[in-house]
């Protein structure tokens, strides 16, 4: 919860205040009280309030930041979730009913994690594309583009890195099948995807590496999409910059309840974001 007073811009906090304390006289302390305390910026955050303005007035979403856009909704599916007996899943036709409702709840509990899957939306707001030099065969190099919302671009980017530069793109790979499973299932978001390079065909003397096996050459299922999701955050978890940056925890929170993080994302999604979704994600 430390992070989100940073997070946060002085307008969004002026927002929280206007909305939640109309009557204050003094905004600039309130924004201040909210920088220095952050169980009263966590009940503010939770305020039914905040997200019933955030969403009955469009023009609301323009006024805040994405951080806070995403950091109310998330709480407000925590507490949709925590009055549901079960969720559903969808496979071959039928729908199987799973009592996992205290799990995600107990998941979204986590002050850090909530704060990670904050600041993952955020970062699909705009996605990029960047190029580099690779080698293609011993004495023969090319440049490349990579975009960083396409997996198999991810997998050619890692394969021209040494091990101990893998970690972003690790952690990236894991968030783009998090945020795809959760927010843009593979039939809406694959159109919206740069042309990706296929590792094979950009170097193939890499060399055999841990993630060679998660390459596929078919359309993803969104079994892949689990199974790729869980298996980079695990490596990004055991990566030492994983240390550094203090995120071991959160990802190995990620790669052994993959599934279970996907579904409060999926119920934002649905509930919440259908109406302007495509307006707020991938610019």
């Amino acid at each position: 919860m430390q992070g989100y007073r940073f997070i946060f811009s002085d307008s969004d906090l002026l927002y929280l205040v206007k909305t939640l304390v109309p009557q204050t006289q003094d905004a600039s302390r309130m924004i201040r009280v909210l920088r220095d305390d952050p169980e009263i910026l966590e009940g503010m955050l939770k305020d039914p309030k905040l997200a019933h303005r955030l969403l009955d007035d469009p023009q609301s979403i323009l006024q805040v930041s994405p951080s806070l856009l995403f950091a109310v909704l998330l709480r407000r599916v925590r507490a949709d979730l925590e009055k549901e007996r079960f969720t559903l899943e969808h496979s071959g036709g039928r729908s199987l009913a799973l009592f996992d409702t205290p799990q995600i709840v107990a998941l979204l509990d986590r002050g850090e994690l909530l704060s990670y899957l904050t600041e993952m939306l955020v970062s699909f707001v705009r996605v990029s594309s960047f190029s580099t030099v690779v080698r293609v065969k011993h004495g023969v190099w090319r440049r490349v583009r990579f975009s960083d919302f396409d997996l198999d671009s991810l997998l050619s980017y890692a394969s021209a890195l040494e091990e101990a530069r893998r970690f972003p793109v690790y952690k990236r790979a894991a968030d783009v099948c998090l945020f795809t499973l959760g927010i843009m299932p593979p039939e809406e978001a694959d159109p919206l995807r740069s042309a990706s390079v296929r590792p094979a065909e950009s170097h193939s003397a890499a060399g055999a590496v841990p993630w060679e096996s998660l390459r596929v050459s078919r359309r993803r299922t969104r079994q892949d999409y689990l199974t790729q999701g869980s298996s980079f955050y695990r490596l990004a978890s055991r990566h030492p910059d994983a240390e550094v940056r203090q995120l071991s925890s959160v990802m190995g929170t990620l790669a052994e309840k993959f599934a279970l993080a996907v579904k409060p994302l999926s119920t934002m999604s649905s509930k919440y974001l259908a109406p302007f979704k495509e307006k707020v994600f991938l610019q």
